[in-house]
């Protein structure tokens, strides 16, 4: 019994090694299949990049040349200049890129304290009329700029804020969507924490500065990116109130590359990668933050 019984232990064990080989094998057949599929993708994506990078290098009447019919030429530029770039400076881009600065960071600064301060009231109090309050803020976020454009326009014409960067910055500093991350981020704040600061006699703007906004970082950072992101694509909105060429845009630089009778190729894939590429490299470096602050919002898919 004891021979037969070691045989049995021995096939039983053989058997389970070959399930175990198999289940590895299609653990990693899985894998790699779904690792094709990325990389495909991803080549799928960079496949337009790339020809734009090559494009922006490439004079404008040969632009095109290696895509009808498309050969790997259409890559790399076989005529590289700076022309485009230079035509794009020329015409005002570095002093586009200095207002789109002045506007995001600006709106990050002053729209990131706006927005700090009512989401601690709406997650941190309680007061009469407190949800109807943020159920408003929350729909202005879902509201379309151009229904409110027009009488947005009006205010600030009256206020004499057209072509200043007052006109571009103010309107936009109360962001519903940046105020709804802090809200349900301080819901979630320890309470205990701000009754014991209250109890030795802080008052609540200095526990604001010196114990909430030192633990909210990722939140801070994750709505400092949201608010950069939406000013720096901001279009619409300057061209309405500030359509003059020392006020313009990024948005707007890279819009004139689309002359009157014909459109610069060169030119347009030149300042469509000078306007994506500022954004990515602040972008890429605090997208852990970014991350962490809406998964501790409640915003997880």
């Amino acid at each position: 019994m004891t021979a037969i019984n070691k045989i049995q232990n021995s096939s039983t064990l053989t058997k389970l090694k070959s399930l175990k080989r198999k289940k590895v094998f299609g653990i990693v057949l899985n894998r790699t299949v779904v690792y094709i599929i990325l990389i495909v993708l991803a080549l799928i994506t960079l496949i337009p990049l790339l020809w734009a990078i090559s494009a922006s290098f490439t004079p404008l009447d040969k632009v095109f040349k290696y895509t009808y019919p498309f050969t790997l030429k259409a890559f790399i530029p076989q005529e590289f200049t700076w022309e485009a770039y230079r035509n794009l400076f020329d015409a005002g881009m570095g002093n586009a890129i200095k207002n789109s600065l002045i506007l995001a960071f600006s709106s990050v600064f002053f729209g990131g304290i706006i927005s700090a301060m009512a989401g601690f009231a709406f997650g941190s109090f309680d007061f009469p009329g407190k949800n109807a309050i943020f159920a408003m803020v929350v729909f202005t976020f879902m509201i379309p700029t151009d229904i409110i454009a027009i009488p947005s326009y009006m205010l600030v014409r009256r206020l004499g804020w057209l072509n200043s960067y007052a006109g571009l910055i103010i309107p936009s500093l109360a962001h519903g969507m940046a105020i709804f991350l802090f809200t349900q981020f301080f819901k979630g704040f320890p309470k205990e924490l701000l009754e014991a600061a209250r109890v030795d006699g802080a008052s609540w703007l200095r526990i604001f500065i010196s114990i909430v906004l030192p633990n909210s970082r990722p939140v801070i950072l994750s709505a400092a990116l949201l608010l950069f992101v939406g000013q720096w694509g901001a279009f619409f909105w300057p061209l309405l109130v500030a359509p003059t060429p020392e006020m313009q845009v990024v948005q707007m630089a890279v819009a004139t590359a689309q002359g009157e009778y014909r459109t610069l190729w060169n030119e347009l894939m030149a300042g469509a990668l000078i306007a994506a590429i500022i954004p990515i490299l602040i972008i890429l470096p605090f997208q852990r933050y970014y991350i962490e602050g809406i998964s501790g919002t409640g915003l997880k898919g």
